[in-house]
């Protein structure tokens, strides 16, 4: 399993909304799923800071994912969206409870 933290810069959540739900159901497609998706803060001209927990069943699926012409297709939608980008990658989880 493969956990991605996603932190993203964004110019509209409206236009994040459209371009998740393509996203996802792309995601799905390869495995992938949002365990959990927060708003870290939203400005009043609609931009602000998202965070996404993802997780793939491998690294292979995450980056065949992210190379799909279908969400390619979507990159401009993407870009209307979303500032910029952090992603960080881990394939080791701990559990502490």
């Amino acid at each position: 399993m493969v956990n991605i933290l996603v932190t993203m810069e964004v110019k509209d959540f409206a236009l994040l909304a459209v371009f998740e739900r393509k996203a996802v159901a792309i995601m799905g497609a390869h495995g992938g799923e949002v365990v959990r998706a927060f708003e870290c803060g939203r400005n009043e001209d609609g931009s602000g800071k998202e965070i996404h927990l993802l997780e793939f069943p491998s690294l292979v699926a995450f980056e065949s994912y992210r190379s799909n012409p279908l969400l390619l297709k979507y990159a401009n939608l993407r870009s209307k969206a979303i500032e910029s980008t952090a992603i960080v990658i881990s394939t080791e989880s701990k559990e502490y409870a």
